[in-house]
């Protein structure tokens, strides 16, 4: 009789291990999303990143009123590496001198990959 009674105020090995398994079956999927979220902050910070560079370089080119004949001279820059968020990146402008208006393509690359770009950015000068 006592020992009856012992077992019932007690928790089992068994009941312990289905407790741990059922927080292990709740647990696992947060895991992978908490994962999958850091991932894509990462990615999205270098997007940001591109971004705003692409922009710089746009407004460089707006800002330095020159004409159309002026930056068809200039013809296609590539900028020296940029060190921003312990990384490489760098912009290259390009020309397209045969359109009127004048169309301007920015690319921002990560890295020393200058083969595929990160993002682009198009834009047209007409002065």
């Amino acid at each position: 009789m006592k020992n009856r009674r012992a077992r019932k105020n007690g928790i089992s090995f068994v009941e312990v291990l289905i407790a741990l398994v059922v927080l292990a079956v709740c647990i696992i999927p947060l895991m992978r999303m908490y994962t999958a979220a850091m991932s894509n902050s990462d990615y999205i910070d270098d997007l940001l990143t591109s971004v705003d560079l692409a922009r710089e370089e746009a407004e460089k080119v707006k800002n330095l009123a020159l004409s159309k004949e002026q930056i068809k001279k200039l013809g296609n820059v590539l900028s020296p590496p940029i060190y921003l968020n312990k990384k490489v990146w760098r912009t290259a402008r390009a020309i397209n001198p045969d359109k009127d208006p004048l169309e301007i393509y920015i690319y921002v690359f990560q890295g020393d990959d200058l083969k595929h770009p990160f993002i682009s950015l198009a834009t047209v000068v007409d002065k």
